[in-house]
């Protein structure tokens, strides 16, 4: 299977399984916030690492934390999952079909709406851990991002509380970010090209960096970063701890 084939239904519920497990650390993403978070790493010109996104996936307070993985078998195949996804969003913004992945919540009516302030959580987390870029466009196109400022921070909130806005009309904002944030990334890939367009110019070999994996996931070595994001090798962290068992 390749590496940029899109999640199968299946395999989305796992990595949501996963993330919502108690393997997890308390302040891990669920599969919302990752897309979200997935979107703005996507779309920065500058090349962001998976080892250095990564750690924000396990740990959205400090970047610190990683899960419990039960043996090098699950490690990989949630890292590739993972990729595949990341490697899904990078296509689908570059073609101008994004779509964001919503949760659905449930509602106490019994009725339910999806998750757009978590997926803007994600993606403004990924805005404010790598923010070079974006300073452009908070100082002058903030309505490139203004939805999603609105309902992913904590001063977008405090807004939404003081002009007294009741949870009806707060579900009909969220709701309203169906439309407005899907337009909002085809405006950002926009916005950044030009200066993707120069980072590719002076870098030849970022083009290759810059395009989905085309190759099936390859298998963690014991010398090998290790995929929780902690920063050490493989065999000095999880299959370590594996070992140990």
């Amino acid at each position: 299977m390749q590496a940029d084939s899109s999640l199968s239904d299946k395999e989305l519920e796992e990595l949501e399984m996963f993330l919502m497990s108690e393997e997890m650390p308390e302040d891990g993403m669920d599969i919302s916030t990752l897309d979200g978070f997935l979107a703005a790493i996507v779309l920065n010109p500058q090349l962001i690492a998976p080892g250095r996104w990564l750690p924000w996936v396990w740990d959205m307070e400090d970047g610190e934390g990683f899960p419990t993985f039960a043996d090098s078998q699950q490690a990989n195949r949630i890292f590739g999952l993972l990729m595949r996804h990341y490697n899904v969003v990078v296509t689908s913004i570059s073609g101008g079909w994004f779509d964001p992945l919503w949760m659905q919540l449930a509602q106490e009516d019994g009725s339910e709406f999806f998750d757009a302030e978590g997926w803007c959580a994600g993606f403004m987390l990924g805005v404010k851990q790598f923010p070079d870029a974006w300073q452009t466009v908070f100082t002058g196109h903030m309505e490139l991002v203004a939805t999603m400022v609105l309902l992913g921070t904590e001063e977008g909130w405090k807004t939404l509380e003081e002009h007294g806005q009741d949870a009806e009309t707060r579900k009909r904002l969220t709701q309203g970010a169906y439309e407005a944030v899907p337009a909002a990334v085809v405006a950002l890939q926009e916005h950044f090209k030009p200066e993707r367009e120069q980072a590719l110019r002076s870098s030849p070999s970022g083009l290759l960096e810059q395009q989905p994996r085309r190759r099936d996931t390859q298998k963690v070595g014991r010398n090998d970063p290790c995929p929780c994001g902690s920063g050490k090798k493989y065999k000095k962290c999880c299959w370590a701890s594996e070992s140990m068992q």
